[in-house]
């Protein structure tokens, strides 16, 4: 071999050999940017998992706070002199309110309603769609025929309540004209269907379902005692324990 080619050789060599240096020394800077990135994760995920977690709050007014809730034109049994004033919001197609009209109303009825310690009120809140809001145009127009038979058709619209998913539209004109017509005997029947068809009381279901959303009700049913919102109402137990304190308080 020449000796040009020997060192034509010799220099293809070298070069090679330093681009094997230099592909090494940039897979090893990889390596090392990769592992110190994954380390300073694993300090930062150390650093806040050591951290005191901050409670979340309820809002204010459910714990600290009495709100104020306007009481006038809404159906009512018990007295308005009682010192207790416990206030429902709910929805004819929930289920759970039909839960809360049979096993707590009932018991709140003997034990302080008919003992004159407590009055009772409800409020509309319409959330489950249209047939919430028919159910509740035809509770105002028997209310506002017939404030004391109300409570008698109220009864017996959640008696006839439908199962909320197998049968949605359960809720007709028809079904609560029979409803009315049976429990309310003096209703004008005419005039209740005309409350319907021309959505006469569309403005008092508005004003409740606003003022729910003023108090951030979170859902139905939801119970207020004296302006207090009572979590967990369903429970007897728990409401019970509600009326007994701010009765304690007057």
């Amino acid at each position: 071999m020449s000796g040009k080619n020997k060192k034509s050789s010799r220099k293809n060599g070298d070069q090679e050999m330093a681009l094997r240096r230099r592909r090494i020394v940039l897979f090893s800077l990889v390596v090392v940017v990769v592992l110190v990135a994954a380390i300073t994760i694993m300090i930062y995920k150390y650093l806040e998992s050591s951290q005191p977690q901050a409670k979340k709050e309820p809002p204010a007014y459910r714990t600290e706070q009495t709100v104020q809730i306007n009481y006038k034109g809404q159906p009512l049994i018990g007295s308005t002199n009682a010192p207790v004033k416990i206030v429902e919001f709910a929805d004819y197609r929930c289920p759970y309110c039909k839960v809360f009209e049979q096993d707590v109303v009932s018991q709140l009825k003997k034990e302080y309603i008919d003992t004159n310690k407590a009055s009772f009120y409800f409020i509309n809140y319409t959330i489950l769609g249209p047939g919430s809001v028919l159910a509740a145009s035809a509770a105002e127009e028997v209310y506002h025929q017939n404030p004391q038979g109300f409570w008698v058709f109220h009864k017996a619209l959640y008696e006839a309540q439908g199962d909320e998913n197998a049968d949605k539209d359960w809720v007709t004109k028809d079904l609560l004209t029979r409803i009315a017509k049976k429990t309310v005997p003096s209703l004008d029947v005419r005039a209740f269907q005309s409350a319907l068809d021309n959505q006469t009381h569309k403005k008092e279901i508005a004003e409740d379902n606003q003022l729910a959303e003023d108090l951030d009700v979170p859902g139905t049913p939801a119970v207020f005692v004296n302006g207090h919102y009572v979590e967990g109402s369903q429970d007897y137990l728990i409401l019970k324990q509600a009326v007994d304190h701010a009765l304690k308080e007057k």
